[in-house]
């Protein structure tokens, strides 16, 4: 051991890519510094993305201070690791860091004032990411990280002021939180903030984490199709290095839940009498709307429910309104008016609207459970195309004990291509080398030129159209079923 004080030249980082010596990933390599002005370089290359930490070992110097500094740099010299050896700490460890693939620099040097010939031994880890890690530098959204959901991704804050962003995009309409795992910091103060935004950067959802907190969950949020992005950041004075596991946890929509952004009856989330819809207000500006479509004239009459928040304000107030923007009904929900009903109320064929909004002074956003409930009328037609349920603005109808169902659904739930001509009342589908032309109110359907004739011709109900099930889904070479007792139509296409 020497003790020295360095009044050298400070080495630059300029010199690392003439002086590096090459060396591999998960191979170490044994070393020393002869002086104390001594400075070594490696250069690493990391194949594809991975999770990469320093091991530093070396002989007991029975001495507490720190003898090695040692760096890791990317090509561009930001600093993605640092870590210090003291003479005891014979078997060191950096903490992670998720980097991406490319030339990176390892620098060891003395600490300036103590320092040692001893040998000591440098690995640099690697595990390559199949995306259960992010990936370094992410800390803006055009660099974001991509995962998938249902899938956990390991990040960390390097450095107190580091930040990383995710990316992640769902193709179907769903529900969505956020699950945050770390280890117990035992400390209760915020150390992550977590926020969810989408494309043209709306928050949906915002969570923190406390150092206890050691397996956090978000609120729901009830998405439309796209991409989203995550952004975890440190607390402006609360910070940690600790690992932490994030995962969007994701459930396809198929009618069960409100579709955000549903703020306006021209985006309003499309429902279906006497089945129940998922919301909640996310904050106290948040409003959703609903649409559903009244086949023929009856009473309805709303559901609400949600859990007991124990207090008796109002937290809801769930209206209804006809097309033309008319109220015709409010039902004001307390927070422990878990089961809420309103009275029954007559409407006329036609489509509606339910506003569900923030009181004015007391706020959840817990989830709720809306139905329109009608009275006394016909149990509908559903109608699942490969075990996925079809939602339609106009509701299907049988006739002559044919069921018609909207066209323009039918065919794009089939991935076929429509086309309307209005002056003939005539449409057109193709998908793959097959066409079907049908035209309003003629009970010939060609197929591929070929006619065939129909139990029941399209129709215009409700200023939609519809066609027969069966006829088109068959004519695509689609399997066909029938159960009366839930009058449910299966479509089941082949491979």
């Amino acid at each position: 051991m020497v003790l020295a004080v360095n009044f050298g030249t400070v080495t630059t980082f300029a010199a690392m890519s003439d002086e590096a010596e090459s060396i591999s990933v998960n191979k170490p390599v044994t070393d020393n510094l002869s002086s104390v002005n001594d400075v070594k370089y490696y250069e690493v290359e990391l194949p594809a993305p991975g999770k990469v930490n320093l091991s530093f070992s070396h002989a007991n110097l029975e001495r507490t201070y720190v003898y090695w500094k040692v760096t890791m740099f990317d090509s561009v010299e930001n600093e993605v690791l640092y870590f210090e050896s003291t003479g005891t700490n014979t078997d060191g460890k950096s903490m992670s860091v998720y980097l991406d693939k490319g030339t990176y620099y390892v620098r060891v040097k003395s600490e300036g004032y103590w320092y040692s010939t001893t040998d000591y031994t440098l690995c640099v880890n690697y595990t390559e990411n199949k995306g259960e890690y992010e990936i370094e530098p992410n800390y803006s959204k055009e660099l974001a990280t991509e995962i998938s959901v249902n899938k956990p991704v390991i990040g960390n804050h390097r450095v107190k002021g580091d930040t990383d962003f995710y990316k992640f995009t769902i193709s179907e309409p769903g529900k969505v939180d956020l699950s945050f795992n770390h280890a117990n910091l035992e400390r209760t103060y915020v150390y992550w903030k977590v926020t969810m935004f989408d494309s043209v950067e709306n928050i949906v959802l915002y969570f923190e984490s406390t150092g206890t907190n050691t397996t956090g969950k978000s609120m729901n949020a009830y998405l439309s199709e796209g991409t989203y992005y995550i952004r975890v950041t440190t607390d402006d004075y609360w910070h940690s290095t600790a690992d932490y596991t994030l995962c969007v946890n994701y459930t396809e929509n198929q009618g069960e839940y409100e579709i955000e952004p549903n703020n306006s009856q021209d985006n309003a989330t499309l429902i279906e009498v006497d089945e129940p819809v998922t919301g909640n207000l996310r904050t106290s500006s948040d409003v959703d709307y609903y649409r559903f479509v009244m086949p023929d004239s009856g009473k309805v009459y709303l559901g609400f429910n949600h859990p007991n928040l124990e207090r008796t304000y109002v937290y809801w107030k769930v209206s209804l309104y006809d097309a033309n923007g008319n109220r015709l009904y409010q039902l004001n929900s307390r927070g422990t008016d878990t089961v809420g009903k309103s009275d029954e109320i007559k409407i006329g064929s036609g489509t509606y609207y339910v506003k569900v909004e923030y009181e004015g002074y007391w706020h959840s956003s817990a989830d709720y459970s809306l139905t329109v409930n009608t009275v006394g009328g016909i149990p509908k037609v559903k109608v699942f195309l490969n075990g996925k349920r079809i939602r339609f603005d106009q509701p299907p109808i049988i006739q002559n004990g044919r069921t018609l169902v909207p066209l323009r659904a039918i065919f794009e739930a089939m991935n076929a291509t429509v086309s309307w001509d209005d002056k003939t009342k005539t449409v057109t589908a193709k998908k793959g080398d097959t066409t079907i032309v049908m035209t309003i109110g003629n009970k010939t359907m060609k197929k591929n030129g070929v006619a065939i004739e129909l139990d029941v011709p399209p129709q215009i109900v409700n200023g939609r159209t519809l066609v027969p099930a069966r006829a088109v889904a068959e004519s695509f070479g689609a399997k066909v079923d029938w159960d009366g007792s839930t009058r449910t139509v299966t479509i089941t296409e082949g491979n």
